[in-house]
């Protein structure tokens, strides 16, 4: 309460808006991953609805769905590709519209070797045609290394409909290079059913282009956050979140779960500088709330419930990092301000994992530790040696 109430630290809206109610879904971030089938789509779309139901944020990875043109055994038919579906899962976020309280929010991640990438770029547009088109949903690329090498080397890129690729979904890395180049050769000796070849540099500019354009979609990196990801152990990481700061695995079995909140930088820093002794007081305790988050929150899908109880994942953020440098007088460009955000967040980072540390140890450590880069030794900011 004394946290809460001074504003030194907040938590996030679920928890503020659902917390002491009859259903107190106090989470703030779900991931999915679509499955390639239509009682899978259908089934990530009322999950959507019912996570945003109780005002959770949704990030949707639907690499997996076949692409324009592929063959459906089914019917015997050929795919409308991913687009069409996009516009029900957006629709679905303005329906739903979190009890009332604020507007469904949603983004949507596909790969960068998806045959309807090109479609996909063009969804926030405000021209052409409106059924294709998801005006409220948030896009997202997901772009494997290879592409980034493609496009410094000025080579070729190639897209493929997961049903014909469908091991590049869940590789990265090394790994994912080479499965993607022997697609390529397979498709060159016209072995492919769906496939198309352009310049890496095109495809670059578009993304670009549309960025400016629209905003959207985002650029997001697979290999660094699947390389990175101290549970890579366990599973694998398909995409991000609706805000894009959250990175957990998702599966068939396994909606992950974020559980946010804010320390305010601003109310741990005198015209002296940064309050440490406060600052370590305030994280020791939301970690302990976030934490707790975990147990007490309701679930409304049972895949969800799952991951949160085996991975226990808490995001703790920063505000006020502007107002903070107004207190100590510091330009925001300036370099004092990158020494100070640099400080700041070192000692952030060092009190939460201290914190969690010493709730392990009261508490015992959560169920898919073992394995872990927790469990090695090797911390986030170590972590990145291992690209």
């Amino acid at each position: 309460y004394d946290l809460l109430s001074s504003f030194d630290f907040m938590a996030s809206t679920p928890t503020l808006f659902n917390a002491g109610t009859l259903r107190p879904q106090l989470s703030s971030c779900f991931l999915t991953t679509v499955a390639d089938d239509l009682d899978g789509i259908f089934k990530s779309i009322k999950d959507n609805a019912l996570l945003a139901k109780y005002s959770g944020g949704l990030g949707n990875d639907w690499t997996r769905v076949r692409g324009l043109g592929a063959h459906i055994k089914g019917t015997n038919g050929e795919s409308q590709g991913v687009v069409p579906f996009l516009k029900v899962a957006n629709d679905t976020a303005i329906a739903v519209n979190q009890g009332g309280k604020r507007k469904g929010a949603v983004c949507a991640y596909l790969e960068t070797w998806h045959v309807d990438i090109e479609e996909f770029l063009d969804l926030r547009k405000n021209t052409g045609d409106d059924r294709r088109r998801t005006h409220d949903m948030n896009t997202a690329n997901w772009v494997p290394d290879l592409f980034m090498q493609r496009v410094a080397s000025d080579g070729p890129w190639t897209l493929f409909s997961p049903d014909e690729t469908p091991d590049l979904h869940d590789l990265y890395g090394p790994a994912f290079a080479v499965a993607y180049e022997a697609y390529e050769a397979k498709a060159a000796r016209g072995e492919m059913r769906v496939s198309k070849t352009l310049r890496a540099v095109d495809l670059w500019r578009r993304m670009l282009t549309m960025l400016f354009e629209t905003g959207h979609p985002w650029i997001t990196f697979k290999d660094p956050c699947n390389i990175r990801s101290p549970q890579n152990h366990i599973g694998v990481v398909h995409s991000s979140n609706l805000c894009t700061e959250i990175t957990l695995n998702t599966s068939d079995t396994e909606v992950a779960v974020c559980n946010l909140g804010s320390v305010n930088l601003a109310a741990h820093v005198t015209a002296q500088g940064l309050d440490q002794a406060k600052l370590a007081r305030t994280v020791k305790t939301a970690v302990r709330m976030l934490d707790n988050v975990i147990d007490v929150n309701f679930y409304t899908i049972p895949e969800a419930r799952r991951s949160n109880l085996q991975h226990r994942p808490v995001g703790l953020g920063l505000m006020g990092f502007h107002d903070a440098l107004q207190t100590l007088r510091l330009a925001y460009a300036s370099d004092e301000a990158v020494a100070f955000a640099d400080t700041s967040m070192e000692a952030l980072s060092f009190h939460a994992i201290s914190a969690s540390a010493d709730l392990a140890a009261e508490r015992g450590r959560y169920a898919s530790f073992d394995g872990s880069l927790w469990s090695r030794g090797i911390l986030p900011v170590d972590s990145i040696s291992h690209l």
